[in-house]
């Protein structure tokens, strides 16, 4: 059975696209994804760059986390 839970991003993922599920204050709180590019990962903490801006967060709030793929191309808009 595999863990419901894997960090499986290291510092040697810097520049790749994401995804982190940490605690937002402490392990057992509140969670939350970020999805983004992985900017920097040093002296404990990730640095994650989302949609909203950069997230920078300790390494002892990761529930989980993975390298996606890059992101879908943008669907095509149908006319009207």
């Amino acid at each position: 059975m595999r863990p419901l839970h894997v960090h499986r991003v290291t510092p040697d993922d810097v520049g790749e696209r994401v995804s982190v599920r940490r605690w937002l204050t402490e392990p057992g709180g509140d969670v939350t994804d970020v999805l983004g590019m992985l900017t920097a990962y040093e002296d404990g903490s990730l640095t994650v760059e989302g949609r909203d801006g950069p997230v920078t967060f300790p390494e002892e709030r990761v529930l989980a986390s993975r390298v996606v793929g890059p992101p879908p191309p943008p669907r095509p808009r149908r006319a009207v």
